[in-house]
């Protein structure tokens, strides 16, 4: 493979990276990696992503995706121009449905910023990845510097990009910025999404930082081990907890960002810190465990929880916990059986359905699809 990767439809060359975005741009900032950072700064029509989609471009290829297709293509091979050139540029691509090399019939145009990052960064994004590992507030704001943009083609652009982030008291790092309060009115044009906003002086780019959704795993099993992967592959961070060592360490979950070895699940929710960013799913080893793990993760502030089982162990779980006085409510709350009805057996086919429904609770979707009968 050359130095920069071939640009192609279906090039295939959608390398992932481990953990969140603004870690991996730190990692190759600091080790004084050339890197264009693509990101969709708006979409219309039927283009296959949305603002705020984004993806790197190295000297050894291209990591994440914006879409696919042609529009993907053209992105790509804009980017790996930025990152032999050393230069920034704002971009629309159209996907024309009467275009001889197109086999879509949907159309679409989405505007994309292929911004060459510098060494000097690397601290930014750090500090942005580490917000985001805690869950705190922050937002991108990319000044443009009031270059305006034809309604096709290219621009070359020189982005001022700034992050700003919560500081919990302690001294921010040097080019990230106090005064987060002022800035928040600009998401609020954006209705809290990213997207471009016309400022006085000049358009600009907002992105809030996105914590990562958690995935909190009870129980190390065979099924648990297929979830994480899929759940990883899917965004999540993922932690794993269980009663024995042996099914609760990095060299069987290589994926998971923590993994706890708790004798009973005593204290689960302290020590792992449960709260609005995660999700949880019971797989234990045991009735009893999954008992003891339930009525612990009810009193948090999990913003899912699902337990694996058929009907019968539900009701069997339900009862115990209804004599120990669980409110109905909080019972009625439970994905119980976990995951989507699509008569999965197998591991694989188990953590297909259950991610699937993770997704749809993380997207507002869950509740009609949980009504299908299970």
């Amino acid at each position: 493979m050359s130095e920069t990767a071939s640009v192609g439809q279906g090039a295939g060359l959608h390398r992932p990276w481990q953990g969140t975005l603004e870690a991996r741009v730190a990692e190759l900032l600091r080790a004084d990696e050339p890197v264009v950072l693509l990101t969709i700064v708006s979409s219309f029509g039927s283009a296959p992503r949305h603002a705020g989609t984004r993806a790197l471009q190295t000297r050894h290829g291209f990591e994440g995706t914006v879409g696919g297709g042609i529009l993907e293509a053209q992105a790509m091979k804009a980017a790996a121009q930025c990152l032999a050139e050393g230069r920034s540029v704002r971009s629309v691509f159209v996907l024309d449905a009467s275009a001889p090399e197109s086999d879509m019939v949907c159309g679409g145009r989405m505007e994309v910023l292929c911004e060459f990052l510098k060494p000097e960064q690397a601290g930014m994004f750090a500090v942005a990845d580490a917000s985001l590992m805690r869950g705190g507030r922050g937002l991108w704001v990319v000044d443009f510097g009031g270059e305006g943009l034809a309604a096709l083609g290219e621009t070359v652009v020189r982005p001022v990009r700034r992050l700003y982030a919560d500081s919990a008291g302690a001294p921010l790092p040097v080019r990230v910025q106090e005064g987060m309060e002022e800035v928040l009115p600009l998401l609020e044009q954006a209705k809290g999404r990213p997207g471009m906003v016309e400022t006085k002086g000049g358009t600009v780019y907002v992105e809030p930082l996105d914590a990562p959704p958690v995935l909190l795993l009870c129980g190390g099993g065979h099924v648990s081990l297929e979830v994480a992967h899929l759940a990883h592959a899917c965004g999540f961070v993922v932690d794993v907890v269980d009663d024995r060592p042996e099914f609760a360490n990095r060299e069987r979950f290589p994926m998971a960002r923590h993994c706890h070895a708790l004798p009973g699940f005593a204290r689960l929710v302290e020590i792992c810190g449960v709260g609005n960013r995660h999700f949880v799913a019971i797989m234990t080893r045991g009735h009893s465990f999954d008992r003891e793990v339930l009525e612990q993760v009810l009193v948090s502030r999990a913003r899912y929880v699902g337990m694996i089982g058929s009907k019968n162990k539900r009701e069997h779980v339900y009862r115990a916990l209804r004599s120990a006085g669980v409110p109905e409510a909080e019972l009625a709350a439970v994905c119980c059986p976990i995951g989507l009805g699509i008569k999965a057996e197998t591991p694989q086919q188990i953590a297909v359905s259950v991610v699937a429904e993770l997704l749809a609770a993380r997207s507002g979707t869950l509740v009609p699809l949980r009504s299908v009968a299970l």
